[in-house]
Order: structure tokens, then C-alpha cells, then sequence
């Protein structure tokens, strides 16, 4: 038996990655926030304060291009702290974000 598979995959640039970060926490009580980037890699945390002020973060790893102008595939390939394997849903909010385009004249990023 052989496996089969056609999905696709949302492919950013890492400044769009940053900006949809922006975007889903500036609407939201939840922060999400790239606080990582290698060559090969990219790390978005994700925090949500408690009733005492903590915020536990959870970090999301992408895969990522290393050229001049990085793609991120926002596909999850592990989460940190990841207890339950569950942990990956908290990012479905940064998944779900709108098509962000960054207006060339002024420079702000605005829904298509």
C-alpha cells in the first residue's frame, strides 16, 4: 500500500510573519511574537497571561528559506513546551490571520 498526498501549504515572507504576528495580537489578548530566526529555522512564541500575570510561553519552529528575502512555510514542525501534543492549536490564530500587504507609499500593513 502506498501512501498518497496533496495538500498545500501557506508559504510568508519572514517580515509578513512578523506583521501577522502584530496583527493577531493586536486584536486579541494573545501575543504571538517571532523571537528566533537562523538560516534554516524560525521560532514564533505565543503567550496568554494567567489570572496571576504569568505567561507561560509556548514557541512554534517553522522551516524557512535562507535567501535575501526568507520564506516561512507555516506547516509547525515542533512545539516548545509541547506536554499534552497538543500545543500547536494555540498557533492556529497566526494560521488563520488574513493576507497582509505592506502599503508601498506609507509603509502599514493592511488586509487585501
Amino acid at each position: 500500500m502506498h501512501r498518497q498526498a496533496d495538500y498545500k501549504v501557506r508559504v510568508v515572507t519572514l517580515d509578513n510573519l512578523k506583521a501577522m504576528c502584530e496583527y493577531v495580537s493586536g486584536s486579541y489578548c494573545h501575543k504571538y511574537e517571532v523571537t528566533k530566526a537562523t538560516p534554516s529555522r524560525v521560532w514564533v512564541s505565543y503567550s496568554n497571561e494567567d489570572e496571576w500575570a504569568y505567561e507561560h510561553p509556548i514557541h512554534a519552529v517553522y522551516r524557512k528559506t535562507s535567501d535575501h528575502n526568507p520564506m516561512v512555510f507555516l506547516e509547525i514542525l515542533r512545539c516548545v513546551p509541547d506536554s499534552d501534543g497538543k500545543n500547536y492549536r494555540h498557533f492556529d490564530l497566526l494560521h488563520d490571520c488574513p493576507q497582509l500587504w505592506r502599503n508601498p507609499e506609507n509603509g502599514q500593513w493592511k488586509k487585501e
